[in-house]
């Protein structure tokens, strides 16, 4: 297609240089030329965007600006508080101290009156401080005293260990006064126990007691009762240092029948001669 029209234009070419331009040509170009220049509605519609543009971005940057120092302004308040508080911290500590040394002082002062007016109190009439004392009971060692009671039985009634039962005499010898429960087992052991160093520990626990008249009344009949020789020859010793009116006729009776016995052993029938050659 290029090539037609450039061959048909180089053959015609003398045509188209001797052709003239038209005198109103030029006139119509630039009337051309002056409708196509902008119109004024166009550039105004141009302007307003501009201007929402600049205003956006004015808005964008001045609130960044603004958060940037509220964050500035944040910043330096919580700086401030942190300071601030150890300072808070340290008051109060020395506001507790010094509150615990004013207790203290306090306290002190209270013990000194009150240790006066007890010197004063005992120096006028100790008897009643004493008396005071004595008055106030002592649970804790009165429920020691039960529970080493308690286990004291419990050994006590082991049928199955001598040693148990040994052990548990020997706890009880350890007791100030011994009451009826006592009494009456250690009176049992002495008796009827089939081990021999179990029934003298038991009169020997009875023997601590001697004192007691109820005791001195059971060792008696722990003897009247008695048939191993060893335990009798201990309890002929303990009834030796009783006169002949402490005794009862039974005890009596069991000495005579002792000495008389042919059967009985040399060491049992010269307790028992001594015993009756003193009355």
């Amino acid at each position: 297609m290029k090539d037609s029209l450039k061959k048909y234009i180089n053959e015609h070419r003398d045509e188209f240089d001797n052709l003239e331009v038209p005198d109103e040509m030029f006139d119509k170009i630039m009337s051309k030329l002056d409708t196509s220049a902008p119109s004024v509605g166009k550039t105004r519609s141009i302007f307003p965007l501009k201007n929402w543009a600049i205003a956006s971005s004015i808005v964008v940057i001045l609130s960044l600006g603004i958060f940037n120092l509220w964050q500035e302004k944040e910043i330096d308040k919580t700086v401030i508080a942190t300071k601030q508080t150890p300072k808070k911290e340290d008051e109060n500590i020395v506001d507790t101290n010094s509150k615990k040394e004013l207790e203290t002082s306090i306290i002190e002062k209270i013990q000194k009156n009150t240790a006066k007016v007890l010197a004063n109190h005992s120096s006028d009439s100790p008897k009643q401080s004493i008396d005071s004392q004595n008055s106030i009971p002592n649970y804790n060692i009165e429920g020691e005293n039960h529970s080493d009671q308690a286990n004291a039985i419990e050994l006590m009634n082991n049928e199955f260990s001598a040693s148990s039962r040994l052990q548990g005499i020997a706890f009880v010898k350890n007791f100030s006064d011994y009451d009826s429960k006592i009494i009456d087992l250690l009176s049992e052991k002495a008796i009827s126990d089939e081990n021999t160093n179990v029934r003298l520990s038991a009169v020997s626990a009875l023997e601590m007691q001697r004192q007691n008249s109820v005791v001195t009344d059971r060792i008696q009949q722990i003897f009247v009762q008695q048939n191993d020789p060893m335990v009798q020859k201990e309890l002929i010793s303990f009834l030796a240092e009783k006169p002949s009116s402490d005794l009862s006729p039974e005890v009596n009776i069991k000495l005579l029948a002792l000495a008389k016995d042919p059967t009985t052993v040399d060491f049992v029938k010269d307790e028992a001669y001594a015993v009756l050659m003193k009355y």
